[in-house]
């Protein structure tokens, strides 16, 4: 008869399985907008005859490409520090965030309650991530 593991070692699977819905849903919403997005930019293109570098596609395939490593997909670990003096990739990650997020998370676990405090840096690490968003986008 096999050993059943303690439910506290089942946590990590669970979370794992969490992290990997919520990253599942963000891949198919940015698919969802990018493929009618995609067919308006190759029409615009073609009636533009825009040249290879100057393609509104092409740009959208490079902002494709850093979403795909932003979204980290089929990544679930979380990471177990930061890398060192390199903030800027570590913050472009949804690992990363998530990490943060569940930090402050369990922080307030420990008073049972989310303070004001704690919504506050929810509320920090929520803007980072439409700023580091924004940035890259402006980029394209």
């Amino acid at each position: 008869m096999q050993e059943v593991p303690n439910n506290h070692a089942r946590w990590p699977l669970i979370r794992q399985g969490i992290i990997f819905q919520f990253k599942l849903g963000l891949d198919a919403l940015r698919d969802i907008l990018m493929s009618p997005v995609s067919i308006v930019l190759v029409i615009a293109d073609v009636v533009m005859g825009s040249h290879q570098q100057q393609s509104y596609f092409n740009r959208l395939m490079r902002l494709g490409k850093k979403s795909d490593h932003w979204i980290n997909l089929f990544a679930v670990d979380s990471p177990t520090a930061e890398p060192e003096g390199n903030k800027v990739a570590a913050d472009t990650n949804v690992d990363y965030w998530i990490t943060k997020i569940e930090t402050v998370v369990k922080e307030q676990q420990v008073d049972g309650k989310l303070t004001q405090s704690g919504k506050e840096k929810l509320q920090q690490y929520f803007g980072k991530i439409m700023q580091n968003n924004n940035k890259s986008e402006s980029k394209d």
